[in-house]
């Protein structure tokens, strides 16, 4: 089950529209001057093979090289996590996506001597520091004195990461972005603090309005305030954000809100025993309870819900809780 996190990621940044800006901010200058933003693309990211579990990247594009002087585009791979990964395994995965990418790619050019590049970039908007290996020689087990001698032996690459929670916010503002894909970055920044509202006031009002009056603007609002009512329920005054809308968009903004506040309340009754474990689950174990265990609960299916309910008031530990 995706969280709102994701929801929001995948529904802006899947759009080229929105995913170029966020692009070119992060690539190395030099790559992006020889790319045709113009051209670039969204791919299919689901890779399914007999006797393996389904992998889905996040989103995937491709984009041409300028002038088309190349038959072989470049694929961007574009990661979020909202959380650290767990086991801090975030290159290998990568690595797994970028050998499905390039064997899709030799299927449908059987003929082709040449693969294309892959660049894998991970937005993060954590709560923690960002502790996990960025290079993937630096998974491998060996002794110090010997990497230098087996180094070109081994998989050899690092991501970019796009660590929203540590971007100055005048940084944020110059990124060549649309205002949706601004405003976008902007709440995963500040979506769980319990001042995102006077910082949507005092900071970026006209961000605000900008991608409410866009194009398509009213559905683009919706998903950004569907994300503030989920992920900000804990500290949100709705009526301090039906004025702050009011006031930077206009009357319409009230329609709106409104409109999504009871889409957010039907689903939660449909997800009331999401909800119901989470509490017993805080309540059992505290402090315990981070943003991996959230995000977890949040994911889960039906069936592992329900064992985890009938666990919640036995289990010692957590792992006991989420043992399957």
């Amino acid at each position: 089950m995706s969280t709102p996190h994701d929801a929001l990621f995948k529904g802006v940044y899947s759009n080229p529209e929105h995913a170029r800006g966020a692009l070119q901010a992060v690539v190395p200058a030099m790559l992006a001057d020889e790319l045709d933003w113009l051209t670039l693309v969204h791919q299919p990211g689901s890779f399914v093979e007999p006797g393996i579990p389904d992998q889905h990247a996040d989103l995937l594009f491709s984009a041409e090289w300028r002038n088309g002087r190349d038959e072989v585009p470049v694929f961007f791979l574009f990661e979020h996590q909202s959380t650290l990964p767990d086991g801090g395994l975030m290159a290998f995965r990568i690595l797994r996506y970028k050998v499905r990418i390039w064997e899709r790619w030799h299927a449908e050019h059987p003929t082709a001597v040449a693969l294309p590049i892959i660049v894998p970039i991970v937005l993060y908007h954590g709560a923690s520091a960002w502790s996990v290996p960025r290079a993937f020689g630096d998974l491998f087990a060996m002794r110090a004195r010997v990497r230098s001698t087996i180094d070109p032996y081994l998989v050899g690459f690092a991501y970019l990461l796009d660590n929203l929670s540590e971007l100055p916010d005048d940084h944020l503002r110059r990124r060549p972005m649309t205002a949706l894909g601004r405003l976008a970055a902007v709440c995963f920044k500040y979506g769980r603090r319990p001042d995102l509202v006077q910082r949507l006031g005092r900071d970026w009002a006209d961000v605000l309005r900008e991608a409410a009056r866009a194009p398509q603007g009213r559905a683009a609002l919706e998903q950004v305030l569907r994300y503030i009512l989920e992920v900000n329920d804990e500290h949100l005054d709705p009526e301090e954000l039906k004025a702050l809308l009011e006031h930077e968009i206009g009357p319409e903004a009230k329609e709106t809100i409104v409109t999504v506040a009871q889409r957010y309340i039907e689903q939660g009754f449909q997800q009331g025993e999401r909800a119901v474990l989470l509490r017993l689950v805080r309540h059992r174990f505290g402090k315990a309870v981070d943003d991996h265990v959230e995000e977890r609960i949040a994911k889960a299916s039906v069936e592992q819900l329900d064992n985890w309910a009938v666990r919640v008031l036995t289990a010692a530990t957590l792992a006991e809780l989420f043992a399957d």
